[in-house]
């Protein structure tokens, strides 16, 4: 090699160390290299894509492994959410599942609600007025179906007498027909009488003396009109003469005139005797 041996740091290598990186060529790995394989892996520097790494690319993804935030993943992080697709369980979806409840937020149809929609009425338990009522309030009165009494009436129970609006004959009338006479109390002119007032006398039948007689007892005397045989006379026939009172001539003198001399019998000192005492020896004739 045109170098003596007492100064050849080569012997018996004639090409000597070429490329000059104390190695002579005869046993260099890496001839024409000066840098050889300073990382120990095996691969010359010129030839290795990871110089200074002796790991390389272990997960052949394309990254030296000393800079791969994803060592022995090939994958590494596609959807550059932070976490590496052999551990992500939302694969393609960079948000993952930032509320926790188990679904990746690109098929998550309640984002931001761990609960999403526990009663699955199709709304996100964060909006949802009626949580665990699936039906929620459909007669939208303020009122969750499950705690509504009057499901299907918006207006429930108006008058707050245990009956639905919708079904309340008496509507606005807490009382209702409290008699069962088909007349609501608030318009029932005889409340707690479920005759009310048959005969139109305005009397109610519960306080009406004459039931069923429009014209009660007008005169008075404690005797019906229906069945008063003097009606409008108090006296009706005093002395039981079958004439009334008002049209009695003799109204104490049940024979009336017996003698016919125009003299009533409680008048009459003869009440027998047409004359009277017509020789007047204070003798009635017989």
């Amino acid at each position: 090699d045109g170098i003596c041996d007492g100064v050849d740091s080569c012997l018996g290598d004639a090409a000597n160390d070429v490329d000059a990186d104390g190695v002579c060529d005869g046993v260099d790995s890496c001839l024409g290299d000066d840098l050889n394989d300073p990382d120990g892996d095996g691969i010359c520097d010129g030839v290795d894509s990871c110089t200074g790494d002796a790991l390389n690319d272990a997960d052949a993804d394309g990254i030296c492994d000393g800079v791969d935030s994803c060592l022995g993943d090939a994958a590494n992080d596609v959807d550059a959410d932070g976490v590496c697709d052999g551990v992500d369980s939302c694969l393609g979806d960079d948000l993952n599942d930032p509320d926790g409840d188990g679904i990746c937020d690109g098929v998550d149809s309640c984002t931001g609600d761990a609960l999403n929609d526990a009663d699955g009425d199709g709304i996100c338990d964060g909006a949802d007025s009626c949580i665990g009522d699936a039906l929620n309030d459909a007669d939208a009165d303020g009122i969750c179906d499950g705690a509504d009494s009057c499901l299907g009436d918006a207006a429930n129970d108006a008058d707050g007498d245990g009956i639905c609006d919708g079904q309340d004959s008496c509507l606005g009338d807490a009382a209702n027909d409290a008699d069962a006479d088909g007349v609501c109390d608030g318009a029932d002119s005889c409340p707690g009488d479920a005759l009310n007032d048959a005969d139109a006398d305005g009397v109610c039948d519960r306080e009406d003396s004459c039931l069923n007689d429009a014209l009660n007892d007008p005169d008075g005397d404690g005797i019906c009109d229906g069945v008063d045989s003097c009606r409008s006379d108090p006296a009706n026939d005093f002395d039981s003469d079958d004439i009334c009172t008002v049209t009695d001539s003799c109204w104490l003198d049940a024979e009336n005139d017996a003698d016919g001399d125009l003299i009533c019998g409680n008048a009459d000192e003869c009440q027998y005797d047409a004359e009277n005492d017509a020789d007047s020896d204070n003798m009635c004739a017989d």
